[in-house]
């Protein structure tokens, strides 16, 4: 089974699936459902965060970008 499913990666068009994945993730439309998704499945705690409302940001790429607040870190 899993020589099969190393051969069917060597058939995936890499570069345009990996295009078409960030596409996806800088969308508006798709951003409130991964990020969602993520802080659910990793429980990320967003008290440390200056936005605490997961729909705020811009993206799913900018949750991973957000700004902290100044007594987050020491």
């Amino acid at each position: 089974m899993s020589r099969l499913f190393i051969f069917l990666q060597y058939l995936l068009p890499h570069h345009a699936l990996s295009r078409l994945t960030g596409k996806f993730a800088e969308g508006r439309f798709s951003k409130n459902l991964l990020i969602s998704l993520f802080i659910s499945r990793y429980q990320v705690d967003l008290s440390d965060a200056e936005n605490e409302d997961p729909e705020a940001f811009e993206s799913f790429n900018a949750f991973f970008t957000r700004a902290l607040k100044p007594t987050a870190r020491p």
